[in-house]
């Protein structure tokens, strides 16, 4: 636990002075996340709880999982991760250190716009908001770990936000950031995008907002890729660059 907390400080130290991804993590997330939807509110558009709950996971997508991307494929081309192993830090520390920090981050920024919005009186009171806070630190968690897993799909740090790119894109249509969009999409291309992960942290946070209840689904959609995410950080994450 020590180590883990020691590298989340590190890497909490590395991002503060990291004005680029001050800029898209966490500029990016709030003003996307406040002024749109005030923005909205004061031309009398109003977007509904569930849009709200889209951006909420555009904006996890951003903050937590391409975040994740972006710093271990830096970290990894840097060399910074192979160094760390080499203080005699564990694998596991050092990655669950890594994806805490930046979990932690994006919690904080979900927390910062949903404040926000309701005391503007932009969006209404949850019926159940401890647990809306539980839902929103789970769900930078997960996106969090699911980001280190796709970190073995990218050869390069600098192709890392470009890559992770559409499932910003694709979350925000399914989850309904975009509006209802999936209205105009073909049915099965709906339940294919009801599958993404951010999509269904969407789902649990409308359940918690709503006080339906109805977790288990979009639960046990999100316990998937996170299993099978550990696994593959497990068995295949890289710590060195691709030697070309």
């Amino acid at each position: 636990m020590r180590e883990t907390v020691a590298v989340a400080r590190f890497g909490a130290r590395l991002l503060w002075r990291d004005k680029v991804a001050l800029s898209t993590s966490v500029a990016l997330s709030l003003g996307l996340g406040i002024f749109l939807p005030l923005m909205m509110h004061k031309l009398g558009v109003s977007g509904g709880l569930r849009v709200h709950l889209g951006l909420l996971a555009m904006i996890a997508t951003i903050s937590a999982f391409q975040q994740t991307v972006i710093t271990l494929t830096a970290r990894r081309d840097q060399l910074i991760l192979k160094r760390m192993r080499a203080t005699g830090l564990g694998d596991g520390a050092i990655l669950a250190g890594e994806i805490v920090n930046v979990a932690a981050q994006a919690l904080a920024v979900m927390l910062a716009i949903t404040a926000t919005l309701l005391l503007a009186g932009v969006i209404e009171p949850p019926a159940q908001p401890v647990l809306v806070v539980l839902i929103l630190a789970l769900g930078a968690l997960a996106l969090a770990v699911l980001g280190a897993a796709y970190t073995l799909a990218v050869p390069r740090a600098e192709l890392a936000a470009v890559l992770a790119m559409p499932f910003f894109l694709l979350g925000g249509v399914g989850a309904g950031g975009f509006g209802p969009l999936t209205e105009l999409l073909p049915g099965w291309i709906t339940q294919v995008l009801h599958w993404l992960p951010n999509v269904a942290f969407a789902d649990l946070l409308e359940q918690a907002h709503t006080g339906a209840g109805g977790y288990l689904p979009p639960l046990a959609r999100l316990a998937v890729f996170v299993a099978v995410a550990v696994l593959v950080i497990r068995l295949r994450f890289r710590w060195e660059p691709r030697r070309t």
